[in-house]
């Protein structure tokens, strides 16, 4: 019975790496060196052969050899997608599709350029244009982009006459830092820019809202739930924790199914970076805004983070709270495919809340 408990083991792991062989095979597309991984897909059929027709000793030493070999070599590759997805997303390619300022003569002529420092020391670099009013809204990126990715918004905001500032967080554009933690950290930064505005000397400013998109969302909300002094938050297309961050674009990304890799990248990422991916779930952290007023804007054509992460994080909060899911939007882009509608819904938000 012992004997055959063992069989049954080792046919078992062998079928969930040639499974996982097979599936690295398939994704040759997105990285040519997976295309090895189909050796090592028929293990388990070679194992079931040698059960049902015992071959000759060499033959079973090179049989055995190969299944140890298959066995082995799929957790290597296993662990090597691991560690692309863990290094992609800790220092993601650039934004490609940014606007540049001088799109926005009126915004260029008032920018000035700032520097401040995060919680941790790190240097972080933006603009600053002074508005007509007492109130002022500071602009967060996304993941892959910097401070140009919210220069529709800041622009908008502008022009209806509120202070903006817009900085690159850790790791992006000018600012220092040596990865992206996906909101970890940048919640930080976000309190750092809040802090910035604050300590200006007069006239200064009266109240300060935050505006995200997509991480910088999800950083809005977790740094006004951990205590930075705002009126207001609005977000766009935040996702509502790493999990469903990583589990969704994962294969937008890397070129791979999310299962199993993406929990294996995120695990990769929590031993290299001492970061608890628990720490980072807006939806839980949502709660303790209240009675902060909170715009939650997610597009419906969202094939990065679906918009149930919106719903999601809109359920969570508490009130005041409002929800406007974009109509044929993609993630992150209401403001440039929905202008219009964007612009008075964000200026009459923070119209009424700061």
């Amino acid at each position: 019975m012992a004997r055959i408990g063992v069989r049954v083991a080792i046919g078992l792991l062998l079928a969930v790496a040639g499974a996982l062989a097979a599936v690295m095979g398939l994704g040759a597309g997105a990285f040519a060196a997976l295309a090895v991984a189909w050796l090592f897909a028929p293990a388990p059929l070679v194992y079931v052969y040698c059960l049902l027709r015992p071959p000759a000793r060499r033959r079973r030493v090179a049989a055995n050899v190969y299944m140890g070999a298959s066995f082995v070599l799929t957790a290597v590759l296993l662990l090597g997608v691991a560690w692309v997805g863990s290094e992609r997303a800790l220092h993601p390619d650039p934004c490609d599709d940014m606007p540049a300022l001088a799109d926005y003569p009126v915004l260029e002529a008032a920018v000035e350029p700032v520097a401040f420092d995060s919680a941790d020391g790190t240097r972080l670099v933006g603009w600053l244009a002074a508005g007509t009013r007492a109130e002022a809204v500071v602009l967060l990126h996304g993941y892959r982009c910097d401070r140009r990715d919210v220069l529709p918004q800041a622009d908008m905001l502008f022009e209806a006459g509120f202070t903006v500032l817009l900085f690159d967080f850790r790791s992006r554009g000018e600012s220092g830092g040596d990865f992206v933690s996906l909101g970890y950290h940048e919640r930080d930064d976000v309190r750092a820019a809040v802090d910035f505005l604050r300590s200006r000397p007069s006239p200064g400013v009266a109240s300060i809202g935050l505006l995200g998109v997509s991480q910088g969302g999800a950083s809005a909300i977790m740094a006004a739930a951990a205590g930075a002094d705002v009126g207001a938050v609005a977000v766009e297309a935040a996702f509502r924790s790493i999990d469903s961050a990583v589990a969704q674009s994962f294969t937008h990304f890397i070129g791979l199914p999310a299962f199993p890799f993406a929990p294996l990248t995120v695990w990769l990422t929590e031993r290299r970076t001492g970061i608890d991916a628990g720490d980072i779930v807006p939806e839980r952290a949502v709660a303790a805004l209240a009675p902060t007023p909170l715009l939650v804007m997610h597009g419906l054509a969202d094939e990065t983070i679906g918009p149930a992460d919106g719903e999601a994080i809109f359920a969570a909060a508490g009130a005041p709270k409002e929800l406007w899911l974009i109509p044929g939007v993609a993630h992150g882009d209401g403001a440039r495919d929905a202008p219009d509608e964007y612009r008075r819904r964000i200026v009459a938000f923070f119209d009424e809340n700061l």
